[in-house]
Order: structure tokens, then C-alpha cells, then sequence
């Protein structure tokens, strides 16, 4: 279907509306009657004219008055406007109209050819803007969708780059990042800050005994726990093989203590309700000195997760 094309026709006799309509009502235009200069500018604020066709003289405010008020608002300025008059007094009558930044003259009575060819330019040129405004639409919804597939993508990629792939845990490299940090924020506001490092009983002989598939459930299974039972706004990681590590900000050493115990149940109960494997995991926990840096607060924990292993596994150790 035809596209029906809005004109604004502005004059306050019937009859000079009605002549004018009957000349170009087949063009494909959308013909809006307006009988007054304030009809005229209440309308060009609801609708995306492709012409208007104003009347001179009317009582009230004159077409001239109304073609500047057109073009003085953003919202409507870009109309073009044809004054239609039955005569000219003198050249200066032309020069003001063309000042109101009209773009031509129709002189009445009308001659049909030429009022015709007239408005067909511009129904053509509001054609042609609608396919450009369209393409443009388009164009930024299409830059859009690609802008947010883009960011989507960066996000994913920078997802899987902080991930440990198995147990879908932060891996260490994201964990010493974020490590970095923690320690600087917490020695510049201070508050306790605390880490639990993490290693599963016995995991190689999980593996000897029942195959990688059952070491990687097991892998997955701690993880999960660790998920459940650690905060969001820690960060815990898979530190490499069968270790885990855990960053607890506000934390002092007690409440980390603590932690490391409500987990280490939580994972010795998960074997008698939902595994055919024994299974248990050694706990060292630190909190964060005044000496210490990224390096030695992690050797700390290593070295209270050392001696929970050393003193028999399945414990947790304070360094």
C-alpha cells in the first residue's frame, strides 16, 4: 500500500480548503485542515508535514506570522511552507514572505498543473527523507545490536580469561589480581583481612582409585560448596589441582577460623550422604600482617595449610 503522505492545508475559508483538496486529494496526501494560524501551529506539533500550505490573509495572525513561529521552533522549522494568496500587493509583500523562510507562491485561483507539480516535488523529497530516516534508524539500531554484542563478547571473554574452566571457580592469576587490591584497600581503611588456603585429602588416590572423572566431580562438588558457603563479596579460586584458596575482606582470623571449620564439615558430611568417596580437605588460615605483601601473605597460609596436613588432614590450622 501507498504510503499517504501529511500536508497541511491553512486557511480559514471552507471553500478555498475544499478547491484545493480536490485538485490534489489522488497525489497520495493526507490532507490536515486547519482554519486558523493557531490551528496551524497546534498541528505542526503533532505531525511530520511534507508541505504546508498556508494561507496570507487570514484574521488573527497572518500567514507571515505564522510561517515565523514555524521557524522558530527546532520541532517544526524544517517544514517546507508554500504561502497561497490571491495576489501580491507589491515586491516587499514577496520579500517578507520569502523572509519567513517560505520557499514559493501559489497565487489564486488555482492552475491545476502547476499547483500539482508543486507538491509532487515535495512529496517526493518527504520520500526520500523518510528512506534516509529509516536507513539512519537502522543503521544506529543495527550499531546498537553490535555494540551490544560486542560488549557481551568482551564480557564472556573476560568471564572465561578470570575462570578456572573445571570448577568454573576464579583461577589464581584473577585471585592474585584481586589479592593486590584487597591489600591495599584494607591497610588504607583498616579492616581485618583474612585468607584460607585450601587442599582435598588424599586426591590422588581419588584419582588412582576411581578414575579423573570421579576427581573431577569431587573438584566440582568442593567448588560448589565453596559457592554456596562463602560470601559475595569474597573471592574464592581454585588455586591449581586439588588446592582452593579463599580472600575473606572485614575478616578477622577467628571468624575465618570459623568459616574454614562450617566448610570443612559441610565437605567430610557430603561423603556419607552423597558419595561412595571418603572424602576431606586441610584448612590454613592467616590474617593479614603488617609486614606482610601479596607473597608472603600467601606463603603464611601455605605454610598453616603445611601444618594442618602435617598434624593429620581433615583440620584447620591458624597460621
Amino acid at each position: 500500500m501507498t504510503e499517504k503522505v501529511p500536508i497541511l492545508v491553512v486557511d480559514d475559508l471552507p471553500q478555498n480548503i475544499q478547491a484545493l483538496e480536490a485538485i490534489i486529494e489522488d497525489m497520495g496526501f493526507h490532507i490536515i485542515k486547519a482554519s486558523s494560524g493557531n490551528d496551524a501551529l497546534r498541528l505542526s506539533l503533532k505531525h511530520d508535514f511534507a508541505l504546508i500550505l498556508l494561507d496570507v490573509q487570514m484574521p488573527g495572525m497572518n500567514g507571515f506570522e505564522v510561517a515565523r513561529l514555524i521557524r522558530s521552533n527546532p520541532k517544526t522549522n524544517h517544514f517546507p511552507i508554500i504561502f497561497v494568496t490571491a495576489g501580491m500587493k507589491d515586491l516587499l509583500d514577496q520579500i517578507e514572505g520569502y523572509e519567513t523562510g517560505a520557499v514559493d507562491y501559489l497565487m489564486k485561483p488555482f492552475e491545476p498543473v502547476i499547483l500539482c507539480s508543486k507538491v509532487k516535488v515535495f512529496r517526493e523529497l518527504y520520500l526520500q527523507r523518510k528512506v534516509i530516516e529509516r536507513f539512519y534508524s537502522n543503521l544506529e539500531q543495527l550499531v546498537e545490536e553490535r555494540t551490544a554484542e560486542l560488549k557481551q563478547a568482551n564480557e564472556t571473554i573476560s568471564h572465561l580469561a578470570a575462570t578456572d574452566e573445571l570448577t568454573e571457580l576464579y583461577n589464581r592469576r584473577y585471585f592474585n589480581e584481586r589479592l593486590s587490591a584487597a591489600l591495599s584497600a584494607a591497610r588504607r581503611h583498616a579492616y581485618h583481612l583474612s585468607m584460607i588456603m585450601i587442599d582435598l585429602d588424599h586426591f590422588k588416590t581419588v584419582n588412582d582409585t576411581y578414575g579423573h572423572s570421579a576427581g573431577d566431580l569431587v573438584l566440582k562438588t568442593f567448588a560448589d560448596l565453596l559457592r554456596e558457603m562463602v560470601r559475595a563479596e569474597d573471592v574464592a579460586a581454585r588455586w591449581g589441582g586439588e588446592e582452593f584458596i579463599v580472600m575473606l575482606s572485614h575478616t578477622a582470623s577467628d571468624a575465618a577460623a570459623a568459616l574454614a571449620e562450617r566448610i570443612r564439615t559441610a565437605f567430610e558430611r557430603h561423603s556419607d550422604s552423597a558419595s561412595t568417596i571418603v572424602l576431606s580437605a586441610s584448612f590454613g588460615v592467616v590474617q593479614l600482617q603488617e609486614s606482610d605483601d601479596v607473597d608472603t601473605f600467601i606463603r603464611r597460609a601455605d605454610a598453616a595449610l603445611y601444618r594442618a596436613k602435617h598434624e593429620g588432614r581433615n583440620r584447620v590450622v591458624v597460621g
